[in-house]
């Protein structure tokens, strides 16, 4: 599912979810550039034009398909996106010269490296394709992305592309790449195509991400520790495995999970 809407506050992410550790960070190029943003040739940070203010901008840009992307090897939009409880993942784009726009779509990859950030012929990306990419002229558009980081399996609209080989069997599964990302890039098209090389003035601004943490020991949900979350353990007492009680991850929900919710009493 992918939503067209700009990013919330911080302030207004925290009142998504009562007691849920609730977060958004949005870099906006104002003099930093968490990450390491790049479009890979003539990068350059106007002061001016951008949504508002600054931005990363590129101009004469030659590819067959930008693909704006992080650089750096840990930052606020990698790593362990399930425990991190990443929610969604957004940028906003313009472009203001290219050959040709039409029909392609604005692509998130998020990509794991297999440990080998310098072989990427072993990369994995999941990636999802949103809407079309910005129109040369059209201005500034956002995209927002939902990341079911919890999902144990590919969700919904969401697929794998091993990176060193379009034709093969992804290198990792999908809980194997949002445990472990590496690298975040938008792609301008549908990753297992190839398009004519042309050149580009786009620009970038406000990247971001949202995170809603789960709660360790709430075992009902509801964004707070306490005795209800005894009460739900008792209710799933026993062998129980993939059961929200079973804090530990021992297939049994027991003692030992009580304990948890105990010491992590809100």
């Amino acid at each position: 599912m992918i939503r067209r809407t700009m990013i919330l506050t911080t302030a207004a992410a925290a009142c998504l979810l009562s007691g849920a550790a609730s977060a958004s960070y949005s870099e906006a190029f104002n003099g930093t550039n968490e990450g390491g943003w790049t479009w890979g040739f003539g990068d350059t940070f106007p002061a001016f034009g951008g949504n508002p203010g600054s931005y990363l901008q590129t101009a004469g840009l030659d590819t067959f398909a930008p693909m704006p992307r992080t650089t750096t090897a840990v930052n606020e939009f990698t790593g362990d996106y399930n425990a991190l409880g990443v929610t969604s993942v957004g940028v906003d784009l313009k472009t203001d010269f290219a050959g040709s726009t039409g029909g392609r779509p604005c692509t998130l990859m998020l990509i794991h490296d297999n440990g080998t950030p310098g072989t990427p012929l072993d990369d994995t990306a999941a990636y999802f394709m949103g809407p079309n990419i910005p129109a040369a002229g059209a201005g500034w558009i956002s995209y927002d992305y939902d990341v079911p980081s919890q999902e144990a399996t590919l969700p919904t609209g969401w697929l794998l592309l091993n990176l060193g080989d379009s034709g093969a069997p992804p290198n990792h599964t999908w809980a194997q790449v949002i445990q472990d990302v590496n690298r975040v890039q938008f792609f301008y098209g549908d990753p297992t195509y190839f398009f004519i090389f042309q050149q580009w003035g786009l620009g970038m601004d406000n990247v971001r991400i949202e995170t809603d943490a789960p709660v360790p020991g709430d075992v009902n949900g509801d964004g707070v520790v306490n005795f209800a979350d005894i009460l739900a353990i008792i209710g799933q007492w026993g062998f129980c495995p993939g059961c929200a009680g079973d804090l530990d991850g021992d297939n049994n929900v027991g003692f030992s999970d009580i304990l948890i919710v105990i010491g992590n009493w809100s």
